[in-house]
């Protein structure tokens, strides 16, 4: 009887130490992943309207799969009532940016795309074969669809890499 008591109380105790340990990596790993950047932005009237947006664009790249998370949000400027949703999030893949002849991109490069007035949250999950395929390079892009509007804001983009700290160089 005491020999199953100290065998049930040591199984117990592994179980306990194995559950422990696993929740502590599990969020240390997922901090490690996680990289949040905020940046200011400045959407000018666009020269030729729908087709010929103003943009700004923003890289990432992905050290893992996961969640892509794009917020925007416009802090002021000028929105014309008549234009609707002048504004324009995107999650592009990098190479779709490569046609430097034109600044059209082609459908299969476009991973999420939204309009918006004042504010807009987008999401897009990268697999595993698709950041090998990609190399995790995307771009950000707000843009101004409009010739009568424009904005200032902020966007804040969050995605599965391993926070790198920036050094000075002398």
């Amino acid at each position: 009887m005491k020999k199953l008591l100290i065998a049930l109380c040591l199984s117990l105790m592994y179980v306990l130490s194995v559950f422990i340990t696993d929740s502590g990596l599990s969020a240390a790993g997922q901090q490690r992943l996680k990289k949040t950047e905020t940046h200011k932005y400045t959407l000018y009237p666009a020269p030729g309207g729908e087709s010929d947006p103003y943009s700004v664009r923003f890289p990432i790249k992905l050290d893992e799969p996961g969640l892509i998370t794009v917020d925007v949000e416009v802090g002021g400027g000028k929105i014309k009532g008549g234009d609707g949703s002048p504004f324009k999030v995107w999650i592009i893949e990098a190479e779709g940016t490569q046609d430097e002849k034109t600044n059209k991109i082609q459908k299969k490069y476009i991973k999420k795309a939204e309009r918006f007035k004042t504010k807009e949250s987008i999401n897009y999950a990268v697999d595993a074969g698709e950041l090998v395929r990609t190399g995790g390079e995307y771009f950000i892009f707000l843009s101004n669809l409009s010739k009568g509007s424009h904005a200032v804001g902020t966007v804040v983009i969050t995605y599965p890499a391993e926070a790198r700290t920036r050094h000075k160089r002398d």
